[in-house]
């Protein structure tokens, strides 16, 4: 009986002890990634021993372009301000634009955006001041107030000037923009963006609420005739949306996509980039260049995103702008 009972309270605390192991070594291991992505000073070797540069980077790895591209105008902002040399790194941390063997090897920001300050991770892999910004979002200029994308109070400016100066397009993105914008001149075109039915299917809680359809070809249809807008350029990836679109107004509506994606369930388009889209480079420039053609046009529609963020942000000013204000998924 004794026995027994010793191997029964054997089994207990051993239980015990390894579920105590287990919670603790995960406590660690969360404790070591923390730290990582906060933010810190790194030395990699003598070089440049006068300059500091400050690593721009973020950590989640399903956020799309124009989520990093807002978060990173705010801190090249704070770099400089600082009179540090700040250098976007897509390159060291998973992310959608990167296939797993390209991780640590390309910096996806460079498809995309020439670096801010004409420094980039190769030029520095020997200097010695080196700041590792945070990877967490903690401060950012108020994107999710309309009003102030709008520029109702004249502070928008500021962070236009900011991209102007230091997110200048590559080479490859320029090339694209300018064929699908001279394809359009002696037009008035409205621009659309409509985020995809990933987003409005789940509805991610403390997300801006997105326009239906019905609600974007009311504004559409009034744009269209007070404005006189001869075409539509339409930024979507979701191919229920552009038939939509171009079923309703036919001809009028171009876009620059080749290839769309097909939604099932509620993944989001990060998810389904990283997942299932082969051409990741491809993916990224076809976003690209449709917010950045979105910019260009008289007159613009969008619901509340970091696309359109990223469109207010390249623009120099529209004859007419409209932001759905619809309020935050619950």
């Amino acid at each position: 009986m004794n026995k027994i009972h010793d191997s029964f309270i054997y089994k207990v605390v051993s239980f015990i002890w390894r579920k105590t192991y287990i919670q603790y070594k995960e406590f660690l291991r969360e404790k070591k990634y923390r730290k990582y992505w906060e933010e810190h000073r790194v030395s990699l070797g003598n070089q440049n021993e006068d300059l500091n540069f400050f690593i721009i980077r973020r950590r989640e790895p399903y956020i799309g372009l124009f989520s990093f591209y807002i978060t990173s105008v705010f801190q090249v902002n704070k770099a400089l301000e600082m009179g540090y040399i700040p250098i976007i790194d897509l390159q060291n941390n998973e992310n959608i634009y990167l296939n797993q063997n390209q991780i640590g090897r390309v910096n996806a920001w460079e498809y995309y955006f020439k670096q801010p300050c004409g420094y980039n991770l190769n030029d520095i892999k020997h200097s010695k001041n080196i700041i590792l910004g945070s990877g967490y979002v903690k401060e950012m200029f108020p994107y999710n107030d309309i009003n102030y994308l709008l520029d109702k109070n004249g502070e928008i400016r500021k962070w236009k000037e900011i991209a102007r100066k230091y997110f200048c397009l590559s080479e490859a993105a320029t090339h694209k923009i300018e064929c699908i914008y001279n394809s359009f001149l002696g037009e008035r075109v409205l621009g659309v963006l409509c985020r995809g039915t990933d987003y409005t299917s789940s509805q991610p809680s403390g997300h801006h609420r997105q326009p239906s359809l019905d609600e974007l070809f009311i504004k559409v249809d009034e744009v269209i005739i007070v404005h006189q807008c001869t075409k539509i350029f339409l930024g979507t990836e979701d191919i229920l949306i552009y038939k939509k679109f171009k079923e309703k107004y036919g001809e009028k509506v171009y876009t620059n996509r080749k290839k769309f994606v097909e939604y099932h369930g509620e993944k989001s388009i990060g998810k389904v980039v990283i997942n299932e889209v082969s051409d990741k480079y491809e993916e990224g420039m076809d976003y690209l260049v449709a917010i950045a053609v979105l910019s260009k046009c008289n007159c613009f529609i969008g619901g509340h995103t970091s696309g359109t963020v990223g469109v207010i942000l390249m623009n120099k000013e529209f004859d007419y702008c409209y932001i759905f204000d619809l309020g935050l998924y619950n």
